[in-house]
């Protein structure tokens, strides 16, 4: 675990400079907490709005922000999609071209036409949308953390993110660990020394991200021997003129540092749900409506829904998902007027109902009103 960069806090007095660590309870920690397990379930785009109100309650926003990034690692976040969104917005965007959308009962009235036209929920499609979006994620699982185990994770990424900045490692520990010496030396050029003591010199870099990706192997290593102790040179910032001295062992702060659990330990099994197959031009189509708005003939509407695999059933010039037919099938025999055809077709989707009508076998005996009409089979 690695804090960002920008979220990094130090105390720097007379060449000795530290990470300003979590070294007690702290509210923040609590309340960061509860704000994550309240929104299971819901945006991350919404979380982070919350978060930034924590802000001003007191508690150092750079506070805030690394514990929160400590958090999300115990958290798992997801796309809810279920149509691909980049096709999503383009029918919802064709579909408002033909509205005046003013409210958002104009705005549902656009989502109601699409969703119904490709056989999801106005909910399904809204979600869908912006599915690309990191906030248009959701929090699907939150491992919550003791405040004392997040206090001690946050120490952890905190100090290496500083050592990230270091120009010069310095460790020691008892007993042998061939992999964490590798580990070390793998990160710069090797200085001779006496003794225990291993040294590695590092160069400037701007792959900041991947240095403190190896110094976390090797410090998470390090916490497992004992009688351990790190010292570093560190230049931080960047920009800063001379370099400060960091030291760090077991018997001291050493004990307020922690390394989250096994990624392997927080594995969660998330059953495989056998997803509707998504069909281009929707679960009902009117061939001579679909042709005419694409500018093409109806024989290639047939032909590109036949290249896409979709299983339809073919009643003259409308074609349906078989289940979308039994539903039409069954609703129909209950419908008495053309009033209430067009209402329950317009919740489909459909704009030339006539047609699906007349597919179905269904024939209209005129009278005024028009919507009064009665409808009867031949």
């Amino acid at each position: 675990m690695i804090l960002p960069f920008e979220h990094i806090r130090v105390f720097r007095r007379k060449g000795v400079i530290k990470p300003i660590l979590i070294r007690e309870p702290q509210g923040v920690l609590d309340t960061l907490i509860d704000v994550y397990r309240d929104h299971v379930d819901k945006k991350r785009g919404t979380l982070a709005e919350v978060l930034g109100d924590c802000e001003y309650l007191g508690y150092n926003f750079r506070l805030v922000r690394g514990v929160a990034s400590v958090l999300d690692s115990s958290s798992v976040f997801q796309s809810r999609s279920a149509m691909p969104p980049l096709e999503t917005r383009r029918q919802v965007f064709t579909e408002a071209a033909k509205w005046v959308v003013i409210s958002k009962e104009d705005r549902l009235e656009v989502m109601s036409e699409v969703a119904s036209r490709n056989g999801v929920t106005v909910e399904e499609l809204d979600d869908s949308l912006y599915s690309d979006l990191e906030a248009e994620q959701y929090l699907v699982e939150f491992n919550a953390p003791t405040p004392n185990d997040l206090s001690f994770y946050y120490n952890y990424a905190h100090t290496v993110a500083l050592l990230a900045y270091s120009k010069r490692i310095e460790i020691s520990f008892k007993g042998e660990d061939r992999q964490l010496v590798n580990q070390f030396i793998g990160l710069g050029e090797e200085e001779p020394t006496r003794g225990s003591k291993m040294v590695v010199r590092l160069k400037s870099t701007n792959r900041l991200a991947r240095r403190a990706s190896r110094i976390d192997a090797v410090l998470s290593r390090l916490l497992g021997t004992e009688g351990w102790l790190l010292r570093a040179d560190i230049k931080y910032p960047a920009q800063y003129k001379t370099t400060c001295v960091f030291e760090i062992d077991s018997r001291g702060d050493g004990r307020l540092l922690k390394t989250e659990p096994v990624e392997e330990e927080l594995i969660i099994e998330i059953p495989i749900v056998a997803r509707k197959k998504w069909l281009k031009y929707g679960e009902i189509v009117v061939l001579d409506e679909v042709a005419e708005r694409l500018g093409v003939t109806n024989g290639k509407v047939l032909r590109e829904i036949k290249e896409e695999g979709g299983e339809y059933r073919k009643l003259g010039g409308v074609l349906l998902v078989p289940a979308k037919y039994d539903e039409i099938k069954e609703a129909l025999e209950s419908i008495e007027t053309l009033g209430e055809a067009r209402s329950y077709m317009k919740t489909l989707g459909v704009r030339d109902f006539m047609q699906v009508l007349e597919s179905f076998g269904y024939q209209v005996e005129w009278l005024k009103p028009r919507k009064s009409s009665r409808l009867y089979r031949f």
